[in-house]
């Protein structure tokens, strides 16, 4: 059994924006790819869990970013199961460059839900015995819920096919890549990303529509994504930003 999961990535074209930095969408899947490949690893992957009727579901995420790569460089994930936390299940990870210095670090809280009722389950539900890397953490802090104001208009969105994943709803790393569409291309110039946390409260599925709101305080911005038909809030997300040295 291996505790602690490491794999390797050269960033391509396609993940990058129009700066050839890689996107933070793109960052998410990346750990979350990885993060499976473990599950996999540990008798906890999609398949076995397809079989008992449960599926792992992020609810929780925050990244603090260090530096952002560019298109071409070589980097590696070291991602690990580290704790309980009430019902979540606690899961780090910390991306390095080819020098071996650390990029930028993040920490994720699962769920284990029931594919029959949506409910939460207990960990004993899994049958096997997780590594939980006792005081190993990528940071201090598991993230609190989100609770900024998030009022302004910014656009809205019809939820088509490339929104949707292998679970037949809108795939979370597609939430992030709304909260970057916040933001202009003078913004981007100006400004660089410090840190996201991500608060996932409901699905959305195809043929639903969104509007996306924010609110800013300081060099922060909250963004929510508001179901347009229910009125409520299928995600929560505050993002920090720096302004770029002249």
């Amino acid at each position: 059994m291996i505790p602690v999961w490491k794999e390797n990535y050269k960033i391509t074209s396609y993940q990058v924006d129009f700066q050839e930095k890689i996107k933070p969408t793109n960052l998410m899947q990346l750990f979350q790819e990885a993060a499976g490949n473990h599950a996999q690893h540990l008798g906890a992957g999609y398949s076995k869990l397809f079989e008992e009727k449960l599926f792992w579901a992020l609810s929780r995420i925050r990244v603090e970013l260090i530096r952002i790569p560019k298109w071409g460089e070589e980097i590696r994930i070291e991602t690990w199961p580290c704790s309980l936390v009430g019902p979540f299940f606690r899961r780090d990870f910390i991306f390095f460059d080819s020098r071996d210095e650390i990029i930028f670090r993040g920490v994720s809280g699962w769920l284990l839900l029931s594919a029959e009722n949506m409910r939460p389950q207990r960990a004993d539900r899994l049958k096997i015995e997780l590594p939980f890397n006792e005081g190993k953490f990528a940071l201090e802090t598991f993230p609190d819920r989100l609770n900024g104001s998030a009022e302004t208009p910014v656009f809205s969105k019809k939820i088509l096919y490339n929104e949707i994943d292998v679970n037949n709803h809108v795939n979370n790393t597609r939430y992030l890549d709304w909260v970057m569409d916040c933001f202009d291309s003078e913004f981007y110039l100006s400004h660089e990303l410090k840190n996201f946390t991500l608060e996932f409260l409901g699905e959305m599925h195809w043929g639903d529509e969104v509007e996306l709101r924010s609110g800013q305080e300081g060099s922060s911005y909250h963004i929510q994504a508001v179901n347009v038909k229910t009125g409520k809030a299928a995600f929560r997300a505050d993002v920090e930003w720096q302004t770029n040295a002249i």
